[in-house]
């Protein structure tokens, strides 16, 4: 388990009369491992491939999801159910002192382990000297929970191929990390971010520094300040200052924190601190996409290799509140440091939504047109509205009278709900490529059309419309087709899709062994009754069409999923956590 390296490769070579031993067995299987988990390693990557959301199930206890991931070895790590833990029931959470306060927080990790199981006799005598005649006949693959107040080296390992973050301060509470791009081309603009993280600090927090600068232009030093009374109370905050790299490439632009000018005030009062660190930029002549695979591809094999211990993987940050020997989870933080995996599934259903995004941006789906030009009454190019169209033919039967009035099926204009605009056309004839005249017929004299008047009804609670159709005279035509294209302005249909919001009530519960539950879905504030109701979990229990919950009679965290009927793809859920009480 502890030997991270897989190559050189050897096999066996099998021939009659070949003599066996455990070696062989053993090479064998280490053939077999090493070839799966190199490919993990390389090409996959090290992260969660799906699950392990960490879940509070109370003020001192967690629930991991079951899931699957690949550590930095490439091997498999497995959750086959939900685990709950209390936290002072994990590896690591004794290290955790109340004199430690710079960090009111500890990351929940989980790496690779392995243990001996099934006891059998040796026939060859004493396998180790705590066991007379006894082996282990099997390996049981497993995991190991543990708690940390260590951050990874390399942070956010995907971030790292394009950024460089440098921690110039860490203490009273709190923490600065300065951010900015690995690679930016010459003579272009970038962004520097300060992310500040407060880590328990109550006292307002105030600081101010200058960065000195090379290969910037126009700008010697950079000035940074920072004052937390300025801002509503959260746990981070974000500046950002812009700025040019000069006109070269090949060359690194520096940004060094001036340590002399570090000021820092914890609420008011003046505090002896050090801040330090240097943040440095690749002035590349390529695009910037280019230089960042290149990097990947010149140093991945030597990265890795080079750094052949085992990694963790952090599931989630844990803030704490503490109170003496006791402690409170006051939030939790999933995948602080993303490190996921980026499956074929989840690839293919992203590069689908790309490429229907660009068939809409392209005008194959829908037709987009912008109004930069509507202020000045001028043509509107198709930026700011969806637009779709179509035809419909309204059945006369034999003909009609002057007032009689025929109407057409209910039509979907698929432009979401909400206000939509129509305009109506009528169609000269039913062929092909036939003329179509908006407004009075009578202008163009076109004697095919009858003389009506045509209105449309837009139902905006469906998003759908009618048309209707009223006679001025006598005509013998037995159908009329029309022509309509309905406009929505983008902003609006956007506004809408963001307020339809559905929740579960209630957000989370504690149910003993087949109790049940009547759960209730909500939008905007209002109960909604037309709701298909499921369980995630194969044998978490069953939910009726009235929400109706009934747990099963095992242990587990479950997950129940309101998806709505009348919204479609609008869905929430909540989490049962099942005890056996």
């Amino acid at each position: 388990m502890k030997n991270l390296r897989y190559f050189n490769f050897e096999r066996n070579k099998y021939f009659y009369g070949k003599l066996l031993s455990v070696d062989d067995f053993e090479s064998e299987q280490r053939y077999m491992n090493d070839k799966r988990r190199i490919i993990n390693r390389f090409v996959h990557g090290t992260g969660v491939v799906c699950g392990m959301n960490v879940v509070p199930v109370d003020d001192i206890t967690v629930s991991i999801e079951m899931g699957l991931a690949l550590d930095s070895a490439g091997r498999e790590i497995m959750l086959e159910q939900p685990v709950i833990k209390r936290l002072s029931t994990i590896d690591g959470f004794d290290a955790y002192t109340e004199e430690d306060e710079e960090n009111s927080f500890l990351y929940l990790c989980i790496e690779y382990d392995e243990t001996e199981k099934e006891p059998v006799h040796s026939i060859t005598g004493a396998q180790n000297e705590n066991s007379m005649g006894v082996a282990y006949n099997k390996y049981a693959e497993g995991y190991h929970l543990f708690l940390t107040n260590q951050e990874p080296e390399e942070g956010d390992a995907s971030r790292a191929l394009y950024e460089d973050t440098k921690t110039i301060y860490w203490g009273n509470g709190f923490r600065i990390r300065q951010v900015v791009p690995k690679y930016v081309q010459g003579n272009s603009e970038f962004e520097i971010k300060i992310l500040v993280e407060n880590l328990g600090q109550q006292r307002p927090i105030s600081f101010r520094y200058r960065l000195n600068t090379t290969c910037i232009q126009g700008q010697d030093s950079i000035e940074i300040c920072f004052d937390e009374a300025d801002f509503a109370k959260q746990k981070k905050y974000v500046l950002t200052r812009t700025a040019v790299v000069n006109p070269v490439s090949d060359v690194d632009a520096k940004l060094s924190v001036d340590e002399k000018s570090f000021e820092l005030k914890i609420g008011g009062v003046p505090m002896n601190a050090e801040a330090k660190g240097t943040s440095t930029i690749q002035i590349v002549e390529e695009s910037v996409k280019k230089a960042i695979i290149d990097n990947y591809y010149h140093g991945a094999m030597e990265e890795i290799v080079r750094n052949s211990s085992q990694k963790k993987i952090y599931l989630a940050k844990i803030a704490m509140i503490r109170a003496g020997s006791t402690y409170v989870i006051d939030s939790v933080e999933n995948m602080p440091f993303h490190q996921y995996l980026f499956n074929n599934s989840l690839a293919a259903a992203m590069n689908q939504l790309s490429l229907e995004k660009e068939e809409k941006e392209s005008g194959v789906a829908r037709s987009k047109v912008s109004s930069e030009h509507r202020k000045n009454g001028l043509e509107q190019s198709m930026e700011d509205f969806n637009v779709t169209s179509g035809t419909t033919v309204i059945d006369m039967g034999i003909g009609g009278t002057p007032g009689q009035k025929f109407f057409s099926e209910e039509i979907v204009h698929g432009l979401g709900l909400g206000t939509v605009h129509i305009v109506l056309g009528e169609v000269c004839s039913t062929e092909e490529n036939s003329p179509i005249v908006f407004g009075a017929t009578d202008i163009f004299d076109e004697n095919q059309l009858p003389k009506v008047d045509v209105a449309a009804r837009v139902d905006v609670e469906k998003g759908t419309f009618k048309i209707g159709v009223k006679c001025l005279e006598a005509t013998s035509r037995s159908n009329l087709k029309i022509h309509w294209m309905a406009v929505k302005e983008g902003q609006e249909a956007f506004l809408e899709r963001k307020e339809e919001v559905m929740q579960v009530r209630p957000d989370m519960i504690n149910l003993s062994i087949r109790d049940s539950y009547y759960f209730e879905a909500v939008i905007d504030g209002k109960v909604e009754s037309r709701v298909k109701w499921s369980v995630r979990e194969d044998g978490g229990g069953t939910i009726d069409e009235n929400g109706m919950y009934v747990a099963p009679n095992k242990v587990g965290v479950y997950e129940i999923v309101a998806s709505s009927i009348d919204h479609p793809g609008l869905t929430a859920s909540t989490f049962v956590i099942v005890r056996d009480i």
